[in-house]
């Protein structure tokens, strides 16, 4: 299957830290209050679904990552003069957008990813979990494995994209530093690679908050 994609790069004259992707995302959704893809907010509260719009802050620069009709909603985005990050106006260097169409979901031989930002993998409910199972190395990672799998479901769902075979995992990852989801809230992140018989987006993210940054995963090299 392939899908569109858009990316919007955003480049300030102060160069961005990465916890300014909430920012990002909060400038961006008052903008267009009205859409909620943009905020992930409808008039009955949360959208509980896969976001097909993701702000990042990487290498400095933020980036706006659209899938499909997250996608086409992005050409709406003007040429802007400056972003307002909590409360900071910031004056914008360069602004680009790249369209396009990419490859997703089933293949036939196993790619390798890394996650380049944290993965938030653990709610409330599998927290509790994995705190039980933390010192089964096996434990832990089929844990993950499956959490990783859901990942990937619920991103297919969102797309029209239907799973009619078994999504195969390898998984190499650890808790690394905690990671701040929103002001005095710390989840355990993790870090690492993986490999899959299935087509990710680069510079998309899986996972909880992935719309604001979190679980941002690129192909990498699996010779």
């Amino acid at each position: 299957m392939r899908i569109e994609t858009s990316q919007i790069v955003i480049t300030t004259e102060e160069r961005l830290d990465c916890d300014k992707a909430r920012a990002v995302r909060g400038f961006f959704g008052s903008l267009f209050k009205t859409v909620p893809a943009f905020h992930g907010h409808d008039g009955r509260g949360l959208v509980y679904r896969h976001p097909l719009i993701q702000y990042k802050v990487l290498n400095g620069s933020a980036l706006l990552v659209g899938l499909k009709e997250g996608a086409y909603l992005l050409k709406a985005v003007p040429e802007l003069e400056r972003v307002t990050l909590w409360g900071k106006h910031v004056q914008i260097s360069t602004q680009t957008r790249t369209d396009g169409t990419i490859d997703f979901g089933l293949c036939e031989r196993p790619l390798g990813y890394a996650f380049i930002t944290n993965w938030i993998a653990l709610n409330q409910a599998n927290y509790a979990t994995y705190c039980a199972i933390e010192y089964d190395d096996g434990a832990v990672n089929r844990l993950l494995t499956r959490i990783l799998i859901g990942n990937m479901l619920s991103l297919s769902k969102a797309v029209g994209y239907v799973v009619d075979e078994t999504i195969e995992l390898d998984l190499a990852v650890q808790a690394c530093d905690m990671a701040k989801a929103k002001f005095g809230v710390l989840l355990v992140g993790f870090s690492g690679r993986f490999w899959t018989n299935f087509v990710i987006p680069d510079n998309w993210g899986l996972g909880k908050f992935a719309s604001r940054g979190y679980g941002t995963v690129a192909r990498v090299d699996t010779t």
